[in-house]
């Protein structure tokens, strides 16, 4: 599924419908490069909120709060009954829900400045890659990658034992990134990346990684002579 940037802004600001919210989330989930735009948007949308002084919640706020809540769930109706399974189901085979991220209140944000001006400064705010949000993250450090003499990138190896990789060139229209790690000089996929950068989890230091350009959807092994081995 391709998440374009009004999709992953809307769902930073949490005004996506539910379906399209988990479509998004899912997409999330398994794009490294989507979840670090995402953190992007909503560093930008928490340092916009900083910045802004604090205004007092209107007086009778709460009030009336309360009483549209009340409204909407006497229209709503009685919640329907839960019915019994009408097979028994293992303890162990059910699932716990994901409990819901944590995020950070934002109503000053958009009281100020209105829904639609706040998509704008997220537009605005955002820096123009990922990179610029984790080389500005507290005890990070960057260095540039670099082989055969050339400047492909930079690496940011995070406080926390993560890492990113940002590489200067996009890959070929109907190409992909694949990052692998080279564990007894053998190539273990870790996964693809259309865009230019990706989060490394889980990692050693000193871990070999290497990254190859495959067709998209990536390949079991590396079809092109990797253009970047190095340790981290």
């Amino acid at each position: 599924m391709t998440i374009d940037q009004d999709q992953l802004t809307a769902y930073a600001l949490g005004i996506l419908p539910p379906e399209e919210e988990v479509r998004v989330r899912a997409a999330i989930e398994a794009d490294p490069a989507l979840r670090a735009q995402l953190d992007a948007d909503l560093a930008a949308l928490v340092a916009l909120s900083e910045s802004l002084p604090e205004t007092p919640v209107p007086a009778g706020a709460e009030d009336r709060l309360m009483t549209r809540l009340h409204t909407e769930r006497a229209a709503a109706g009685p919640p329907t009954p839960l019915t019994a399974p009408s097979e028994s189901v293992p303890f162990n085979a059910v699932r716990p829900a994901a409990a819901p991220s944590a995020r950070r209140p934002l109503w000053p944000l958009m009281a100020t400045l209105g829904l639609a001006a706040a998509v704008t400064a997220v537009l605005l705010l955002r820096p123009a890659d990922p990179v610029s949000q984790y080389a500005n993250t507290p005890g990070a450090v960057s260095e540039s990658v670099t082989a055969n003499g050339q400047n492909l990138g930079q690496l940011v190896r995070l406080p926390d034992g993560r890492a990113y990789l940002y590489l200067s060139s996009a890959a070929d229209a109907g190409r992909v990134y694949q990052l692998w790690q080279i564990v007894g000089g053998q190539p273990a996929s870790l996964g693809v990346f259309d865009g230019q950068g990706i989060l490394i989890n889980g990692l050693k230091a000193g871990a070999t990684i290497a990254v190859s350009v495959e067709p998209t959807g990536g390949s079991l092994q590396p079809t092109t002579t990797p253009i970047l081995v190095r340790q981290l």
